[in-house]
């Protein structure tokens, strides 16, 4: 008789189910400086409507949250206030009972203009007819296309990428100047 009553009881604490949880909005652009903030919903079911409940905020990394992200006090709204680039990423509304664990993700883009690093940078003395390499690193989101131009000519010239690095390799018997032009800076 003990291990039947037993046995019902274990029955009840599980049959309640997981909290369900949605995230609004999904995603969200924004552009450096600005803020944006996430809502956090979670239906529960009746039978696990009196039980305590718990919910959170997460990178979906599991880093902590940085100080520019705030929870609200009930934890259902995140503001990501001043957003940097480093904000990036997702994030995951977790809420807890003690029938389970529902979860929700958000994705935050982070749109910023293009860091521009030449090797060597600077003016650069050559002698005339020495070969000129110049190395061109961008970061961006979205991420930067480069291209090289000759000042006063409407001509691209021949470039070679890899691993996110832009090299531009001339060879000319007389002095030119160069200029890096970013495209496709937050569209």
């Amino acid at each position: 008789r003990d291990l039947c009553v037993l046995m019902v009881l274990f029955f009840c604490a599980v049959a309640g189910q997981a909290p369900v949880v949605s995230v609004e909005p999904r995603a969200a652009t924004v552009r450096k400086g600005e803020s944006v903030s996430f809502r956090c919903s979670v239906k529960l079911t009746d039978s696990s409507n009196s039980r305590p409940l718990e919910v959170q905020w997460k990178k979906a990394n599991n880093q902590a949250l940085p100080d520019n992200v705030k929870v609200g006090p009930d934890g259902s709204v995140l503001t990501i206030a001043n957003a940097v680039p480093g904000n990036h990423g997702q994030y995951r509304c977790v809420a807890s009972s003690s029938a389970g664990r529902g979860t929700a993700n958000v994705m935050l883009t982070v749109k910023y203009a293009p860091k521009v690093r030449l090797t060597p940078s600077g003016p650069l003395r050559v002698r005339i007819g020495d070969p000129v390499s110049v190395e061109c690193r961008a970061q961006g989101r979205p991420q930067p296309t480069l291209t090289w131009k000759r000042q006063g000519s409407t001509l691209q010239l021949v470039t070679t990428e890899a691993n996110d690095v832009n090299t531009i390799t001339v060879k000319y018997k007389h002095v030119l100047k160069f200029y890096l032009y970013l495209l496709s800076y937050l569209a």
